[in-house]
């Protein structure tokens, strides 16, 4: 009499299993990834943020322009950043360059560089 065993054997099950734990390590590796790359442009948006309002701050301003390099700190978004603001002239009278480099406080790989352009108008600052 000849017994028809119907199942899975024990090599099958452990293959089966194998391929299982790899194909989750490799989901879990990749999910990481993922995070880590969002969190990365999440802050990359927000030192965005940060030089745009440093520019557009000189922009509001009624103050005289000044060419030359500024630096400063500011809590943005729960990080810590620090700004520099360097101005230069341009070849068009009364038009000046900003370009600013923002990075998390305390590091030195600039996260963010922006260059934006203010004219000033002389009629404003005479008043």
């Amino acid at each position: 009499m000849k017994q028809n065993n119907s199942g899975f054997t024990l090599i099958e099950v452990l293959i089966a299993l194998a391929i299982v734990s790899i194909s989750l390590g490799a989901l879990i590796s990749i999910s990481s990834q993922d995070i880590s790359r969002a969190e990365r442009m999440q802050k990359n948006m927000i030192a965005n943020w940060v030089a745009q309002n440093q520019i557009t701050e000189h922009r509001l301003s009624n103050k005289k322009i000044k060419v030359g390099s500024t630096k400063g700190s500011i809590l943005f978004a729960k990080y810590d950043w620090e700004w520099e603001l360097s101005v230069s002239k341009t070849s068009v009278d009364n038009l000046y360059r900003m370009d600013v480099y923002v990075s998390e406080l305390n590091k030195n790989i600039v996260s963010r560089n922006l260059t934006g352009f203010v004219f000033e108008d002389i009629a404003i600052n005479n008043e």
